[in-house]
């Protein structure tokens, strides 16, 4: 484990968002955006609910789990599916974070990335997959609809397993990711597993992205040691090296955008350079994400993980 030292951490002119727009990877990012939709009474969500996330978030809520749309009634005009995940807090659904996937373009005429949701099925402890959107990469949905993990095993059996996001970095070579022989064949090279649990697990919310058309520069998942967060796994696209971070780097949970999770209890969004960098070392300097989504995953009440996806 590598303690580093980060910059002192100011958080209080840093403004929280519910919407990204198309996010600037480049003109190739995957999404065309990302929503928060905040509960604020049984079955109802803020007014800054996005109008375009709205019904999808209202299905995810409906319905207590994580959940892929793809109904052209239900998405926006520039947009070819959604990915509904919720966040639990002391057993209710506190928040709904939507991601919308674009639709092929002349700027981007053949995006590439996947969503899914796994569900356990069957007598035994084994997930399968419940729904997913995969574009065009036919082979790989096939393969993935005859998969079942057993609990400890692949990305959505280790997140069952674990009670926390994982991410997965070079998903070709990686002897974790086991459908890597469809990914290698359509490019696919990261990933990242998100748990979805009320009282128990419910299932696996899972974003694979591509070097063609990624969905974040950076994912990394935090587990929460009293005052202190430890990067467990990574997964790094167009980023310095200088920004990357080791597994079992350890910074104080007062920092930057793992801070604000922990201020406000609840999923951050945020367009804010500085928020990101507060996390890296202060000699560091270095061009750098300038958009961020932290997702906390609670075990009742007591925040045990924080999952932060960088743009």
């Amino acid at each position: 484990m590598t303690s580093i030292s980060v910059p002192a951490p100011s958080n209080a002119s840093i403004t929280l968002r519910h919407s990204l727009p198309p996010l600037a990877v480049s003109d190739q990012c995957y999404l065309q955006g990302i929503h928060v939709c905040d509960v604020v009474a049984p079955g109802e969500f803020s007014p800054d609910c996005d109008s375009n996330a709205l019904p999808i978030a209202q299905r995810c809520l409906h319905e207590l789990d994580a959940v892929v749309v793809q109904d052209p009634a239900l998405l926006p005009t520039d947009a070819a599916a959604a990915l509904a995940i919720p966040v639990h807090f002391d057993g209710a659904i506190q928040s709904v974070v939507v991601f919308f996937a674009k639709l092929p373009s002349e700027a981007m005429p053949d995006p590439v990335g996947v969503f899914e949701v796994w569900r356990p099925v069957g007598p035994y402890d084994e997930v399968a997959l419940r729904e997913g959107y995969y574009g065009k990469l036919e082979r790989f949905q096939n393969v993935s609809s005859f998969v079942r993990f057993e609990k400890g095993n692949g990305l959505p059996g280790v997140v069952w397993e674990q009670g926390r996001a994982l991410a997965q970095d070079d998903l070709a070579n990686h002897m974790g990711f086991l459908r890597a022989a469809g990914a290698s064949a359509d490019l696919l090279n990261a990933a990242v597993g998100l748990p979805v649990f009320a009282d128990q697990y419910i299932s696996t919310a899972v974003l694979i992205q591509s070097k063609r058309s990624p969905m974040a520069r950076a994912i990394e998942v935090w587990i929460i040691d009293g005052a202190e967060c430890e990067l467990t796994s990574q997964a790094y696209g167009e980023v310095e090296n200088a920004f990357r971070l080791d597994t079992g780097t350890r910074i104080p949970l007062a920092t930057g955008i793992l801070g604000l999770v922990a201020e406000h209890q609840r999923v951050v969004l945020l367009e804010d350079m500085e928020a990101l960098l507060l996390t890296r070392p202060a000699e560091r300097v270095m061009p750098s994400p300038t958009a961020g989504l932290a997702i906390p995953f609670f075990d009742g009440t007591h925040l045990s993980s924080i999952t932060v996806l960088m743009f």
